[in-house]
């Protein structure tokens, strides 16, 4: 007959609740992995990979130009750029109120600068009709002289072509396929639309003279922004949206863990732990009256020793140790010290006796702070 190993119940619990924290707390990041990673890739400021924008953001911040990002589309900047890049469709859907603003912002006089071609929600709430097709990435020249390619003899550009349904932009870069930069205005403002991202991205600012472009296309005109929310980066709405996937999972962990500690209070592990019973110690009474009974009889060596040991105990009780209430109490000492003599002498006579007593009942009182 197998012998079972003994389980305390108490531990069992503990591991379980621990490895149920593991587990959540381990699904909740792989979900903001998974989130987060999945907006990285785009053409966001904060992604490192060949798709991102942060080399082009670093650089224009070493320059001087104080780029900035935009975590919100509810109101938009009085003045400046607003470069709206994806190398894929947006992480956040773009809403008609959304393409409505922007529209309207530039008519008033702002500009935006489009770089890839996932845009088309912005493009029609600004009666943009624009195709796209897929060619080669080759390096192509200006076709016209125009303030963005001052010093730029060549740009390397993506695969991607844009098809203008009409005559009103004007080509900056293009080839047989299609443009691959063009300009127009609308209203008092305008809008610059590279068709494809690399252009600008990690992997391609420094081919050919594509920094230099980057630099005169975003910051030619005051400070240029960079839209972030549609990547998922908001800092507008409701606060789950604004904490972003990694604070959501925190709130996660933690309203988790609450429940959990709620849980522990709420239910005993076990029987209940008793009360320790402490000793009752020896009163100042009890020891006086012992002494007392060994005087009566006689026996004054047991009555100095029982003396004596009432006035240690009550030192270390008070102080820690009849050291340092010796120190406290010279009297107590010298109490003391008149006890060791009397008790290493054969006999103790009478008159002794009652001096060194009334000394120890004295220091008793006077470390126990009893009056009289």
């Amino acid at each position: 007959m197998k012998r079972r190993l003994p389980i305390d119940p108490r531990l069992l619990t503990a591991l379980v609740i621990t490895l149920a924290v593991i587990v959540l707390y381990s699904a909740a990041v792989a979900g903001a992995n998974r989130y987060v990673k999945s907006g990285l890739v785009d053409s966001t400021t904060f992604s490192s990979a060949p798709e991102g924008y942060k080399v082009l953001y670093r650089y224009l911040d070493e320059l001087g130009f104080a780029p900035r990002t935009l975590q919100q589309f509810e109101t938009l900047p009085e003045e400046g750029s607003i470069l709206i890049a994806t190398s894929e469709p947006l992480a956040k859907a773009v809403t008609s109120q959304e393409a409505s603003r922007l529209a309207e912002w530039v008519r008033d006089g702002g500009r935006v600068v489009f770089s890839g071609p996932f845009v088309m929600e912005f493009a029609r709430a600004m009666d943009l009709q624009v195709g796209t097709i897929y060619g080669q990435e080759i390096e192509l020249r200006p076709v016209m002289p125009a303030l963005y390619v001052q010093g730029v003899s060549a740009a390397k550009v993506g695969s991607a072509r844009l098809l203008p349904d009409d005559g009103t932009w004007a080509d900056i870069f293009k080839d047989g396929e299609g443009s691959a930069m063009m300009v127009r205005s609308v209203g008092a403002g305008e809008v610059v639309w590279l068709a494809d991202s690399y252009s600008f991205s990690n992997a391609g600012i420094a081919e050919a003279d594509n920094a230099q472009l980057a630099v005169l296309v975003a910051a030619s005109r005051g400070p240029v922004y960079f839209d972030e929310y549609h990547h998922g980066f908001a800092r507008g709405g409701g606060i789950l949206e604004r904490v972003g996937a990694g604070g959501q999972s925190a709130l996660l962990v933690f309203a988790i863990g609450v429940a959990l500690m709620l849980a522990a209070y709420g239910r005993r592990l076990g029987p209940t732990i008793g009360v320790a019973e402490t000793p009752v110690a020896r009163t100042s009474a009890y020891i006086d009256s012992l002494a007392g009974l060994y005087r009566k009889a006689g026996a004054r060596r047991e009555a100095l020793q029982a003396l004596g040991d009432g006035l240690t105990r009550a030192l270390t009780r008070r102080y820690g140790s009849p050291v340092m209430g010796r120190k406290r109490h010279p009297s107590a000492g010298e109490a003391l010290e008149q006890t060791q003599v009397l008790l290493g002498k054969e006999s103790i006579a009478e008159e002794e006796f009652v001096q060194v007593a009334g000394m120890l009942a004295r220091a008793r009182r006077e470390v126990e702070g009893i009056d009289g």
